[in-house]
């Protein structure tokens, strides 16, 4: 049972064709299984959220269902090119209608440039006021609510249909099956409301802006080379992990009495291979908010190992090592390896070692669970077909255990 402080909710409602069949999903923030909006949350606030506690880390095509997904933006999103942090396919985002008349300029301009990235835009909640007259020509679906007289909303779906024949009129809570056949005669394209399905709500694990940062440190550190700018510039942006980073540098290099003060300086004193160190411990440490450090040390000592027991064999020591720590991250962050696999783009040779303990690094990684088991009958068959010393291999285990207890600190 998650803890609920841990748990982060969206709610989705779906937006059906004029078959009665699912053409879309509006995602919807939600903070409880309460299914309603929180009056005490901004439209900013839950733009910002919905964002990054559903869809960076678990992805459009989870909520997605294989259909479109509608997405308020408040303004400032907007203003800040919160989109582009997802890619425009199969994505509609909402103009919300509590917009101020002094935001329009700023907004259409940023719409333009979207638009010519290939995005998409509904307006939402459209009232007929003329303030929208020019965002009306940018978007290519227009909402409007079932008004309590019929008539009225009858009228509307016409006119606009009139007037703008080729966007697309989504109607929103209707809630009877003879309201959605009257929309249906005048032609409205799409439907939403408790007649057809009230929004479900979904809960998940969080991941907070802090171990998104963290997962990409670590698609940063598995790359050759290492691109140190990108590297600083994600530091850079996470008091906890500059602080981190300088603390143990310090510790690291105090028998040299030398002092790091900053992180450029700990990247040029330190070097590629101890800095890439200090990212992965700062980072696991990170995704594994909550989690005993018993569980880092563990992929640090596997990385650690396998690395020794294949020597000077350069690149695949070095791929050896990455195998350790990505061997853990299922258990870090709550995913199966098919996630890790998806989000971290690894080589295929580290998803045949990790999925079935073969190609040249699975034997390996097979080995190392073997001595963490104590298992050493079937230890002992894995060291005759990798073709090793035993005492070599201990020797090996040995350094491994000594680094982890060095690492995490």
């Amino acid at each position: 049972m998650i803890a609920t402080e841990n748990v982060k909710f969206v709610a989705r409602q779906a937006i059906m064709n004029r078959k009665q069949k699912v053409f879309a999903y509006e995602l919807l923030y939600r903070n409880s299984n309460n299914n309603f909006f929180p009056a005490e949350i901004s439209d900013h606030v839950a733009t910002a959220r919905l964002f990054f506690d559903s869809l960076l880390f678990f992805g459009i095509d989870n909520l997605a269902d294989s259909k479109k997904l509608f997405i308020n933006l408040s303004s400032s999103s907007i203003l800040h090119a919160l989109p582009k942090l997802i890619k425009p396919e199969n994505v509609v985002f909402e103009i919300i209608e509590r917009m101020e008349v002094d935001e329009l300029d700023d907004v259409l301009d940023s719409v333009d440039r979207l638009i010519k990235n290939n995005y998409i835009f509904a307006l939402d909640d459209y009232d007929g006021d003329v303030k929208w007259d020019k965002i009306l020509q940018k978007v290519q679906y227009i909402k409007i609510e079932v008004d309590k007289d019929i008539n009225y909303t009858l009228q509307r779906v016409r006119q606009l249909k009139s007037t703008f024949p080729n966007k697309h009129i989504i109607v929103e809570r209707i809630e009877d099956y003879k309201t959605y056949e009257l929309l249906h005669e005048a032609g409205a394209d799409f439907f939403q409301g408790y007649y057809f399905m009230k929004p479900k709500v979904v809960n998940f694990k969080n991941v907070n802006p802090s171990q998104l940062t963290a997962i990409d440190l670590l698609k940063i550190t598995i790359k050759k080379p290492i691109d140190f700018s990108a590297l600083i510039n994600k530091i850079e942006k996470d008091v906890g992990l500059v602080s981190g980073l300088l603390r143990l540098a310090n510790i690291r290099c105090k028998t040299s009495n030398k002092k790091i003060s900053s992180i450029a300086q700990a990247v040029i004193y330190l070097g590629e291979d101890t800095i890439k160190q200090f990212v992965l411990v700062l980072s696991l440490g990170d995704l594994g908010d909550g989690k005993p450090s018993e569980l880092l040390k563990i992929g640090l000592i596997r990385a650690k190992f396998i690395e020794l027991l294949l020597g000077n064999k350069k690149p695949l020591n070095e791929m050896g090592y990455l195998l350790g720590v990505v061997s853990i991250l299922p258990a870090l962050i709550d995913v199966d390896l098919n996630y890790v696999f998806e989000k971290f783009s690894l080589d295929p040779s580290l998803q045949l070692a990790l999925q079935h303990y073969s190609g040249e690094l699975g034997p390996y990684l097979a080995l190392c669970l073997k001595v963490e088991n104590n298992d050493f009958y079937a230890l002992q068959a894995s060291i005759e077909q990798l073709n090793l010393d035993e005492n070599f291999v201990m020797h090996c285990y040995a350094n491994a255990l000594a680094f982890g207890d060095e690492s995490i600190i």
